[in-house]
């Protein structure tokens, strides 16, 4: 089989690293007919996610550290967040090849001005497509088929708190203190992988990992794929960027709050902020539980805004491969 276009992909172990090149290969075929070569990073993690994931044979995974030096590159190749390529890959590209450096999700001022930038001194086109939700941004990885997997015309009737975040004693607390003043909800905690020396224990596919986003009652996710879940799933959701140093990620965080609800009211704000920086207290949750109901308009217009812009998966293809 002869397959359209090649995707790569280097990480060490975050979940998101791995599901954002999966997920774009199968929308590419599922919506648009695109076969993929995507290229990881090989380890027993990934192994285990793509157990998990059944994929057909209109994607074909390599071990991106086994390359063939007699590979010969597709016309159009992604690298998702600027992936080094092999060195015998590169070698062979030339001003016919079209290069698409699909960037890490930000909303910050900047990403209007770069989106769709070409770099400079490549012997081959290089095109920066960066997500967001400002609007000259592109749309992150998510495809057509996505919007249907999720009811969001009233909130789910269920006890069920998610949180997939990057763990730490802060937010450990606050969850200790949910758990202990208000038993009647079900938290569920994915991946405390500083903790799990068994990462991918409780792996769930990218599927039912979806599902458990879109019956639950709030989502606490984290870094750039969760998000994108969460807000299609469509019940509330608490954001954690990656953490950074000086606290860039506060900047990152306010601009996505700036930038992606119509409407947010300053308590919600403010709950954000504490959850990336301190720890919750009573008063907090008191407040994000008596209002779930008055604050699920603000989320579900917010996702009607997101998913009017267009899905990522599509934006790729028209732009770059078709």
């Amino acid at each position: 089989m002869t397959f359209s276009v090649d995707i790569f992909s280097r990480f060490i172990d975050n979940y998101g690293d791995i599901s954002i090149p999966l997920r774009l290969a199968h929308g590419l075929y599922v919506d648009h007919g695109v076969t993929s070569n995507v290229f990881l990073t090989s380890n027993e993690l990934v192994q285990k996610i793509l157990d998990k994931n059944l994929f057909n044979e209109n994607i074909n995974i390599i071990d991106i550290a086994k390359t063939d030096n007699n590979f010969l590159p597709n016309t159009n190749i992604v690298t998702i967040f600027d992936t080094q390529l092999p060195i015998s890959y590169e070698a062979k590209l030339t001003n016919k090849n079209l290069l698409i450096n699909y960037e890490y999700f930000s909303a910050e001022q900047w990403v209007d001005d770069y989106h769709l930038k070409e770099s400079i001194n490549k012997k081959y086109k290089k095109i920066f497509y960066i997500p967001g939700v400002s609007e000259h941004s592109g749309a992150p990885i998510f495809a057509i088929n996505d919007n249907g997997l999720y009811g969001t015309e009233k909130l789910k009737d269920t006890n069920t708190i998610n949180f997939f975040c990057y763990f730490n004693n802060k937010i450990e607390a606050s969850i200790k203190v949910l758990r202990t003043n208000f038993p009647q909800y079900e938290c569920v905690l994915h991946d405390q992988f500083y903790k799990d020396k068994s990462r991918g224990k409780n792996l769930l596919s990218f599927n039912d990992f979806d599902k458990a986003l879109s019956n639950s009652l709030i989502n606490f996710v984290r870094g750039e794929d969760s998000l994108i879940r969460a807000i299609l799933a469509g019940s509330p959701f608490i954001w954690q960027p990656y953490i950074q140093e000086n606290g860039l990620h506060n900047t990152k965080l306010n601009a996505f709050l700036d930038h992606y609800f119509i409407s947010l009211p300053p308590q919600l704000r403010e709950f954000f902020l504490i959850w990336n920086n301190q720890s919750l207290n009573l008063e907090h949750w008191q407040y994000i539980l008596k209002s779930i109901e008055n604050l699920k308009d603000c989320y579900l217009d917010a996702r009607q805004n997101f998913i009017k812009r267009g899905t990522g998966i599509a934006q790729i293809n028209s732009l770059f491969i078709k």
